[in-house]
């Protein structure tokens, strides 16, 4: 994908504030037909007592009710964070079931999916849709810099998170 049509992509995500991105009625109505056929939706954006971010969904807690509805997200910050302590480990060349992690001109860390191949991820695009897609078929607001980490267990992310939250960091929830 280009970078005009990856502009697009971010575009149409952020409609109306992205609004209509991840409330599940919206996407059908107004964006699914927006989306580039080469994009698989994998699963529609769920209702917002059960939403995550894409790293929940890249760490596998996507299903524990502990980090549903936006009350404990894991954010950029905790990315970072696990990255420090050597929990999460960067490597040279993805395998499937790795980890991507994309990062902006500013080297933030915007976005984070599970790598299906050397060239496939599939994601869940902010509080939005699951997609599996080509590495760069994403949005231009995820950055054009990715890395990637080897997979770790749920439970070790979990078990971290609590520690990071322990620690006095301010986790602020999604509204």
């Amino acid at each position: 994908m280009n970078k005009i049509d990856r502009e697009k992509l971010t575009e149409i995500i952020e409609i109306e504030g992205g609004n209509k991105w991840w409330v599940p009625e919206e996407f059908e109505k107004h964006i699914r037909s927006q989306l580039p056929t080469e994009l698989e939706i994998v699963a529609p954006p769920p209702a917002s007592a059960g939403n995550y971010n894409c790293f929940v969904y890249a760490f596998g807690l996507e299903n524990d009710r502990e980090f549903l509805g936006g009350q404990n997200p894991i954010q950029k910050e905790f990315i970072r964070h696990l990255l420090s302590k050597g929990i999460l480990q960067v490597k040279d060349k993805p395998e499937a079931g790795d980890l991507v992690f994309y990062e902006d001109a500013s080297k933030t860390i915007t976005h984070g999916g599970i790598m299906r191949s050397p060239t496939k991820a599939i994601s869940k695009w902010m509080w939005g849709c699951t997609i599996e897609h080509d590495l760069w078929d994403a949005p231009s607001s995820f950055g054009d810099k990715v890395f990637f980490c080897n997979p770790v267990e749920s439970k070790t992310v979990k078990h971290a998170y609590q520690e990071y939250k322990d620690s006095g960091v301010e986790i602020m929830p999604i509204q």
